[in-house]
């Protein structure tokens, strides 16, 4: 029997990328720095509770497959990418780290080109240097990121169909705004973590 357990995440700044700098920017100036800064305090709780509920789940991890949102690669390269990552103060990225080093593997998770379209409009967004430009690039973004994400979950779910063998167990960190169960294959066991 192949398993898949969910996680529903909540992604940090350091999350991101390249594009970290910008959405602290535009958080901070939304929320104003003390909520950014106490919405930052709870999300670092929820990874702490997070890492230890995984902990807690006792899994064999010489049989876990590991898929990231936000992923495009495996084998030395995503392990780079997420000790990378990890080191750069990521909650999310330590705990693949943490699961890996005992000798969980890492799979390509996400298509690098559907990621490259929804960066670039998210760039134009938070780059936009007008009221009018930022709201055009909104509008274009609007326009689009549904389509986006359905494909994006289409391609996490048909990735983990291909990589989780039968006797493995997969743990999925996946965007709350992800909606990839319902197209999971369906001989797969999905069990949710919330």
């Amino acid at each position: 029997m192949r398993k898949l357990i969910v996680i529903r995440i909540v992604h940090s700044p350091t999350d991101m990328g390249s594009a970290s700098a910008s959405l602290e920017k535009a958080g901070i100036s939304t929320l104003g720095k003390q909520r950014w800064q106490e919405n930052q305090k709870k999300i670092e709780s929820f990874w702490l509770d997070l890492e230890k509920e995984v902990d807690d789940l006792g899994l064999d991890v010489g049989k876990l497959r590991i898929y990231q949102d936000g992923l495009p690669c495996a084998g030395a390269l995503g392990e780079r990418i997420v000790r990378e990552t990890a080191a750069k103060g990521s909650k999310n990225y330590q705990i693949v780290q943490k699961l890996m080093d005992r000798g969980a593997k890492i799979e390509a998770t996400e298509s690098a080109d559907l990621l490259r379209q929804e960066y670039g409009y998210i760039k134009a967004l938070l780059e936009a240097k007008t009221d009018e430009m930022k709201r055009m690039a909104e509008e274009r973004y609007n326009q689009v990121k549904d389509k986006l994400l359905e494909d994006r979950d289409l391609f996490i779910a048909r990735a983990i169909d291909a990589t989780l063998a039968e006797g493995e167990t997969g743990l999925l960190f996946i965007g709350a705004s992800h909606n990839v169960l319902p197209k999971i294959a369906g001989d797969i066991e999905v069990k949710c973590l919330d």
